[in-house]
């Protein structure tokens, strides 16, 4: 992994980029009248002129495959040895040009020596729908200059029967100058611009096609998720680990099938939610595993919301760590409502259970009836939120879920339910957390009471420890040796605080008097940290960034 952005088809892809704009500048700017002159003797103008353009083509496309070179595609190495060979030969054929000639062959070269770098596979579907794009592209240009040049021929002031107008669309195709165009007016102009358009725009989207990063399509078998839930109940011990098994997820296995990686693909970033699941002698291979096969695809791997305990195996393998939020952990052996620092949080129990609210823990499998009314207050609490549900490294309200889960409901003094937060394993963790959290618009006592109750209820049942869950970008940059990724969440979480309340989520928290833990986002690269920051954010949008446009132009609006 340290190596993949130092590796040697880097350098080539540099040179390939390089390659292609000096293609196009020396075909624009340098000339040797001498050797046209000499040339002129042996070879056709139109041979001279097609040259050239094919030169100033043949770089823009080695421009475009640069890139693609860089991330290691093998259907761009394919092209790019295609391509540098014809360009070689234009080369000489615009005026004997060798000094260029020898540099791109030098490079063609060192393609060819370097072939066993070029791995990355692009999308089959994809590949076949960009080669159908270049065949009907093709088919559908030469029919529409075939009836243009010989429709219009009066506008070049010549005269096309078929076989001339097929002549000149072959030609024109190919990039190949023509006599008989050379003084077309308006109409016919236009005429040859939407031509050139229409082949351009179908290269470059075929091209696109072709070299496409491979999308995941294949389902996740049943027994995959059985192995999953297997190894997740042998050594599961997050707050997130429960959430790897919800079908949101895809699974990637080590080689020895004892652990695996939980991840969404958002574009060709695979999110992977926490850490890898299994025993820790076999955690370094499945993130190396992870890593090549998102090499070998075209995808950038990031691992959202891990623990401190794997950073140096993950820096181990070459990737960098950023500090996203901390996890807020209440101590239930010392947590109590007594004392003068929980006064105000004994006072809101107190008028609670004074205005007749009362908690009850429902054990599953929940009744219809039951999810019918929990089915109320999460749409209530979602139009609250003015957005939709989340995913990923969240539930959502999906009822076969819900009823599996137990769950603690607040209830007014008429029964009905007011709020309510489903129960989640941590595994080997002994400690006690919740997924869904969901509440009417009414008491403003109401969580308080449904956290109080799931911490006395889960001291009861001999847990160590009661998870309030990630406070997003709190103790992120606030500190002098802070990065400067860092620092920039920091003056994200001090400007933005007001329109999505970062601060106040974790003085809320604060009141518990839990212990902070910090959450990191694991990356490969700073320059690809932008890009797999709105990977995560779509993934836990579900797909789609509407909802929280959505819920912020509301926000701002009430501002």
């Amino acid at each position: 992994m340290s190596n993949r952005y130092l590796h040697l088809h880097s350098l080539v892809a540099i040179l390939v980029g390089l390659t292609g704009v000096g293609n196009i500048l020396t075909a624009w700017l340098v000339h040797h009248p001498g050797r046209f002159i000499w040339l002129k003797h042996y070879l056709p103008w139109i041979v001279l002129r097609g040259s050239w353009l094919s030169s100033v083509i043949a770089g823009t496309v080695q421009l475009f495959l640069s890139w693609n070179l860089g991330r290691r595609k093998r259907q761009a190495w394919r092209i790019a040895v295609a391509m540098f060979s014809i360009s070689t030969a234009a080369n000489l054929l615009r005026g004997l040009h060798y000094g260029q000639a020898a540099f791109n062959l030098g490079i063609l070269l060192m393609l060819l020596a370097l072939k066993p770098h070029f791995t990355a596979a692009s999308d089959p579907p994809s590949v076949r729908h960009g080669l159908a794009v270049f065949a009907g592209v093709t088919l559908f240009t030469y029919l529409y200059g075939l009836s243009g040049f010989y429709l219009l021929d009066r506008y070049f002031h010549q005269h096309f029967d078929l076989a001339e107008a097929s002549r000149q669309t072959i030609a024109y195709l190919a990039w190949l100058a023509t006599p008989e165009l050379e003084h077309p007016n308006r109409l016919a102009r236009w005429f040859l611009d939407s031509l050139a358009i229409i082949q351009v725009g179908g290269l470059l989207y075929g091209l696109y096609m072709v070299l496409r990063p491979v999308v995941y399509r294949r389902t996740v078998l049943m027994p995959e998720r059985k192995r999953a839930a297997g190894i997740v109940e042998r050594y599961g011990r997050s707050s997130l680990v429960h959430l790897t098994l919800l079908p949101d997820k895809i699974y990637h296995f080590s080689r020895s099938q004892r652990s695996f990686v939980a991840y969404a693909l958002v574009g060709n970033v695979a999110v992977v939610l926490g850490d890898p699941v299994g025993p820790d002698d076999d955690i370094p291979h499945l993130i190396d595993e992870f890593t090549a096969f998102c090499a070998n695809n075209d995808w950038h791997p990031a691992f959202y919301q891990v623990l401190p305990d794997y950073l140096p195996v993950y820096q181990a393998c070459g990737y960098k760590f950023l500090k996203i939020g901390e996890e807020a952990v209440v101590d239930l052996h010392t947590f109590t409502l007594a004392g003068s620092s929980r006064k105000n949080l004994r006072q809101t129990v107190n008028r609670m259970v004074r205005k007749g609210y009362s908690t009850e823990l429902l054990l599953p499998p929940l009744r219809e009836e039951t999810l019918r009314e929990l089915k109320e207050v999460s749409d209530h609490w979602l139009r609250l939120q003015k957005g939709g549900e989340k995913r990923f490294s969240l539930g959502w309200f999906d009822p076969a879920y819900i009823r599996s889960c137990p769950v603690m409901v607040v209830r007014d003094s008429r029964g009905r339910v007011q709020a309510f937060a489903n129960i989640i394993p941590e595994y080997r963790r002994n400690e006690g957390t919740i997924d869904l959290m969901r509440r009417r618009e009414g008491e403003s006592g109401l969580i308080d009471l449904l956290f109080v109750r799931l911490m006395e209820y889960f001291k009861e049942q001999g847990y160590d420890s009661f998870n309030l869950g990630l406070c997003p970008l709190a103790g992120v940059g606030d500190h002098p040796g802070a990065s400067l990724q860092e620092r920039a969440v920091y003056i994200f979480y001090q400007h933005f605080n007001q329109l999505y309340g970062f601060k106040g989520l974790r003085q809320f928290k604060e009141k518990y008097g839990p212990r902070w833990e910090p959450r990191y986002l694991i990356y490969p690269h700073p320059l690809l940290l932008p890009k797999i920051a709105m990977a995560v954010v779509t993934a836990n949008a579900g797909g789609s960034l509407w909802s929280y446009v959505r819920a912020w132009r509301e926000k701002r609006r009430l501002v």
